[in-house]
């Protein structure tokens, strides 16, 4: 439901076709994207035109607080940009000053930080103390798993470098769909057992009963 909220009070009046992903958790959203922090969006500006259709985009200056996340150890800023496009019908596009959780990765052709509706951000005001000591525990997790790794190396550059927010949009997507067909097929074996074991007990008591 909170995400509902999310999702109508963000949201411009745009015509474009929705967003398309599984509903985000808090698990699945830290393991897709580079950054998770907690901010403090203090100045928002929904006034950056492109002049593309005349859409409207949104620049979000925030203060970050707390850091659970970050895919490049040498990235030491305080304060991000935030860019939304109303184009791009999963872009976050901010509003409202306040405490975000926020997911996000970078734009290489800008270094602006977007976050998508494909990810659990919110406001730090609707999260329950299970949600942030969940956050907690994927933190301590992946420092675990990073100071395990000889050659963890990524750098902010590389993460600029990367494959821009489209192809990683599709990344998402394309981890959530095979998530989702893992489950199907738990699904699937799960039922053919329960008929095989039925077919079983059901040829056993039809030998029990004949025999007597």
């Amino acid at each position: 439901m909170k995400y509902l909220l999310l999702l109508f009070s963000l949201l411009t009046s745009i015509n474009i076709p929705a967003c398309k992903c599984d509903t985000p958790t808090i698990k699945n959203s830290f393991e897709s994207a580079d950054f998770v922090f907690t901010v403090d969006i203090y100045d928002v500006n929904t006034t950056y035109k492109t002049g593309y259709w005349e859409v409207e985009n949104s620049l979000a200056k925030a203060r970050i607080e707390k850091v659970y996340k970050s895919s490049a150890p040498d990235f030491r800023s305080k304060e991000i940009t935030l860019f939304g496009q109303q184009f791009n019908s999963c872009d976050i596009i901010f509003k409202e000053k306040g405490k975000f959780l926020i997911f996000a990765n970078v734009e290489p052709d800008t270094t602006f930080f977007y976050s998508s509706f494909c990810y659990a951000t919110q406001e730090i005001s609707q999260l329950s103390e299970s949600e942030f000591a969940l956050l907690e525990q994927l933190k301590n997790n992946f420092v675990k798993e990073i100071s395990t790794q000889d050659n963890f190396e990524i750098s902010y550059e590389d993460l600029l470098t990367a494959p821009d927010k489209v192809l990683k949009q599709l990344m998402i997507e394309n981890a959530q769909l095979s998530e989702h067909h893992r489950k199907q097929k738990i699904y699937i074996a799960s039922l053919s057992a329960l008929y095989l074991l039925t077919f079983i007990i059901f040829i056993l008591f039809y030998k029990k009963k004949k025999s007597n």
